[in-house]
């Protein structure tokens, strides 16, 4: 892999210190990495919007009079964490409300949800809407339903003026809602893209195939084919997105979107494909983008977005915008710079590296988990997902984003540090710190999850000495209504809980048994429900995007929940 980096750990940080430094009228957070315009917040509605780095320069690029407020950034191709999300909420506060700009991805979702919820309990107004406007999932009756993509981009624009000449949190949320329903997009790769973290394609693409509907992140999409000519693919693209919905006779804002490899004279011969096409179905391009907007890091390819405009958009489509991605027209004033510039942002704290190996010191235990088994359990966790992290990244890479090792082991690392720097002195105040630290820390859909779960496995234990083999049954059924709640999934989708609920059912089955003859049981419970996901076809998700082609891969998830069980395991039983 030939890429200008430092550290893959480091690329979002340093990326961020740069761009701060080349765009003085932007102010970046470090620590939580959001990205404001310079200065106090203005009294208008604040537009936020942001979700996994690597599809510069969205988000954080379209940040500036005449579009967003603030982007937040999460690691790459993983939504970001509550915490930052609220953050943004919190900087860019003018007094008028907040409406929130997610893509529909179950990650972003989920944490930019969260991040509603912590706003509301400070008594600031919060509205969302969430984009999904990809044609190429064709089935859209899972929870992930259709995929936001290049859409995002021109609601940005477009309601970005509407918050700027002062239209009240209902109008710009409706601006936003009626933007979603007339718009729509498909992308298209001719390579894979590569991952800093991961060092190679996170998909496997011949050199004679392209992936037809394919997602910012590589998931794959409506089908796999040889390679076509510009005018074959350009006409796939644009009766997948007019049958979808009509545009006949009706004005139309027309974006081809480069993935971040595709040179522009290529982008240009696609958009002359692209009106003529659209010409032929009696569709009016009115106003037009190419260009890299949306990118996915080093991917070869494009995407065609369509949107139904009317004088209303229209206007404001032709308002001024200054920002590092889209600057046009006169007489917008940008913020004054800072007359400071970010000192360059250093790496995380890494987790406390020294794990404590738990061994059978049980001569004062009895029947029960101590809290000290508990501390364990997490140490021992960290230790075998970062040890697993590359395997886990891997099951990733065949059915998701390639990012859930590297997203789980980092999580678990900060929840060691975070418990050893509280020393919680109950299994409540261990569950509480261990579920905010990975909801802090992980990202994507994984952190809100396991967040959830430990949480509410925290909960539900209440103040007992010693954890016996009904009340941990009590709690690991919990932390899996929990997750089933916040996930809106059930057994069977290929998910976590594939793991956790018959892990939940056994020990639930063995409450009059001896503990260890319970965590055995849910120790097999966990492999087997692990196992079986193979078989399954995801139904959540970004792996719910591949249909049938998920059979025959092990969900990532349910095998990062596996090993967390196994821990427990280890610790209590010694083995």
């Amino acid at each position: 892999m030939k890429k200008f980096i430092n550290d893959p750990a480091t690329v979002v940080d340093e990326a961020l210190a740069g761009m701060a430094l080349a765009h003085p009228e932007l102010r970046v957070d470090k620590e939580s990495r959001v990205i404001f315009r310079a200065g106090q917040p203005t009294e208008k509605v604040a537009l936020i919007s942001g979700g996994g780095s690597g599809h510069e320069p969205l988000h954080g690029g379209f940040v500036g009079p005449g579009m967003l407020d603030a982007a937040v950034a999460g690691e790459v191709f993983t939504s970001p964490t509550p915490d930052q999300v609220y953050a943004a909420i919190k900087g860019s506060n003018g007094g008028k409300g907040t409406l929130l700009i997610i893509k529909n991805y179950t990650g972003d979702v989920l944490n930019f949800q969260m991040a509603a919820e912590l706003a509301h309990a400070e008594g600031i107004e919060v509205e969302y809407v969430v984009v999904n406007d990809d044609v190429a999932v064709e089935d859209s009756s899972f929870t992930a339903g259709r995929r936001g993509v290049g859409l995002t981009v021109l609601l940005e624009k477009i309601v970005g003026a509407a918050a700027e000449e002062g239209q009240t949190l209902s109008s710009v949320k409706e601006l936003a809602n009626k933007v979603i329903a007339q718009g729509r997009s498909m992308g298209v790769a001719l390579t894979s893209v590569t991952l800093p973290a991961v060092g190679k394609p996170s998909f496997d693409l011949p050199e004679t195939d392209i992936e037809m509907g394919v997602g910012i992140h590589g998931e794959p999409g409506r089908r796999r084919t040889p390679m076509m000519n510009a005018h074959e693919i350009a006409s796939e693209l644009v009766e997948a997105i007019t049958a979808d919905l009509d545009f006949t006779d009706s004005p139309a804002i027309v974006m081809v979107n480069g993935m971040g490899a595709t040179p522009l004279i290529e982008l240009y011969l696609m958009y002359n494909e692209v009106e003529q096409l659209l010409a032929q179905r009696g569709v009016k391009v009115v106003r037009n983008l190419v260009g890299n907007y949306i990118t996915s890091i080093d991917m070869a390819g494009c995407s065609l977005t369509v949107l139904k405009a009317d004088e209303e958009i229209l206007r404001l489509w032709d308002a001024p915008v200054a920002t590092p991605g889209l600057t046009r027209g006169g007489g917008v004033v940008s913020q004054q710079p800072v007359s400071h510039v970010a000192e360059p942002a250093q790496a995380k704290v890494t987790a406390n590296e020294t794990v404590v190996h738990a061994h059978r010191q049980r001569e004062e235990t009895g029947n029960g988990i101590t809290l000290a088994m508990v501390r364990q359990w997490m140490e021992r966790a960290a230790k075998k997902l970062e040890e697993n992290k590359e395997y886990l990244s891997e099951l990733d890479a065949a059915i998701g984003d390639a990012d859930h090792g590297a997203n789980i082991a980092r999580g678990m690392s900060v929840a060691v540090d975070k418990l050893a720097a509280a020393d919680p002195d109950s299994f409540g105040d261990i569950g509480k710190t261990a579920g905010m630290a990975l909801v802090s820390s992980v990202g994507g859909a994984s952190g809100p999850l396991y967040g959830t779960f430990f949480l509410r496995f925290g909960q539900e234990i209440g103040d007992v000495d010693e954890i016996d083999v009904a009340t941990l049954a009590a709690a690991f059924r919990a932390g899996v209504d929990g997750v089933r709640s916040r996930g809106k999934a059930e057994a069977g989708e290929k998910t976590m809980l594939d793991v956790l609920i018959p892990v939940a059912n056994t020990l639930e089955a063995y409450t009059d048994a001896q503990l260890s003859d319970a965590l055995s049981a849910a120790r097999q419970a966990a492999f087997t429900g692990r196992d079986q996901t193979v078989d399954m076809v995801a139904q959540k998700g970004r792996a719910s995007y591949l249909g049938e082609r998920s059979r025959g891969h092990m969900d990532p998830g349910a095998a990062s929940a596996a090993l967390l069980v196994d821990a427990l395991g280890f610790v209590v039983l010694g083995e």
